[in-house]
């Protein structure tokens, strides 16, 4: 009885080796041995689910929220440099990639300063509204005008911005007829003009309105600053992408840490005694770490000597310094015409 049972044994232990042997991948149909195809790299996995499913999946890609975005960040504002030396040492896969993030970073930051800038203007709305009561007096034209926040006039307005506007509006393109030309001109006049008196008028809101564009801008000079450092770090013999993969990180550190300085000055600001003088002291530290944090994650990544390497800092910062200024100023006059 016991030899006679065993072939009925055998087919279930061999069933599961040809099951698997079976599995071949629907992209290019090669035999699959794991979850992603050996030949194209195609992940196998069923795509006929809940939407629900998928919008766990898109949390999980963009912010990561399996504990590798929190190590990533704590590693980055610790450990100047660290993160570039181990992207290209190879062990990437426990980080988050340099890119993502910088978006979700930076995303995040200029979303939570908008929140909070509308949610201080509907603040001050509402003090400005229980101040006035509800059975106030409606104030008459003399008062409105001596209460009123001074505004430019017209005359002070052409005075100060009338000559920028007729620059821009003399400005021709060789490639356009004189009818678009003209066309053209009108139209940035006109645009220039109001977005001139727009921000003028309310800065703050204008700001608040601008800070879409304002990643793209800081994406555009990461490649100028790793060109320049490269340029400084030629002796180095680092390739383009290791200096620009470092830039990245820097940024995202920067932005993070502006951040941390923005939240220890509100609470400085709420005057506190003893929580208002750490957050002053706090505040302090914060902008301190930025210059070290920058200058070690140079050293610890190009290993130079520490006077090198200072030099170095030094004369890149200014540099950038300098094509940052020039940036700031075309980004705000594009801000200002094409708002």
């Amino acid at each position: 009885m016991s030899d006679a049972s065993l072939p009925s044994e055998l087919p279930e232990h061999s069933a599961q080796p040809a099951a698997q042997q079976s599995r071949r991948c629907l992209n290019c149909g090669q035999p699959l041995q794991g979850e992603y195809c050996g030949a194209c790299g195609q992940q196998e996995k069923e795509v006929r689910r809940p939407v629900i499913y998928f919008l766990q999946e898109l949390l999980r890609v963009v912010f990561e929220l399996d504990g590798r975005a929190y190590k990533t960040l704590f590693t980055l504002l610790t450990r100047p440099g660290y993160l570039t030396m181990e992207y290209f040492a190879g062990r990437r896969v426990k980080y988050t990639p340099p890119l993502r993030l910088f978006l979700v970073v930076s995303i995040g930051f200029f979303l939570i300063v908008s929140v909070a800038n509308s949610l201080q203007s509907m603040q001050l709305a509402v003090e400005e509204a229980a101040a006035a009561g509800p059975t106030a007096v409606e104030p008459d034209a003399e008062t409105v005008v001596v209460d009123a926040e001074p505004e430019m006039t017209d005359e002070e307005f052409e005075d100060n911005f009338g000559t920028a506007i007729d620059f821009f509006a003399t400005i021709e393109l060789p490639f356009f007829s004189p009818e678009t030309n003209s066309a053209l001109q009108v139209a940035v006049s006109s645009q220039l003009r109001s977005n001139l008196q727009e921000a003028i008028a309310d800065p703050q809101d204008f700001f608040s309105g601008s800070l879409e564009y304002i990643t793209f801008f800081i994406l555009l000079m990461m490649p100028i600053l790793a060109l320049i450092q490269q340029v400084f770090w030629v002796l180095s013999r680092r390739y383009f992408v290791e200096h620009l993969v470092l830039t990245v990180h820097n940024h995202t550190f920067i932005i993070l840490m502006i951040f941390v300085a923005m939240v220890l000055g509100l609470i400085d600001g709420l005057e506190v005694p003893v929580l208002s003088t750490v957050a002053d002291v706090m505040g302090v530290i914060a902008v301190l770490w930025i210059m070290i944090y920058l200058f070690l994650s140079l050293k610890r990544y190009f290993e130079a000597h520490w006077f090198v390497t200072l030099v170095l800092f030094s004369m890149s910062s200014l540099a950038y310094f300098v094509v940052l200024s020039m940036g700031i100023v075309g980004f705000l006059l594009l801000l200002v015409l094409f708002a």
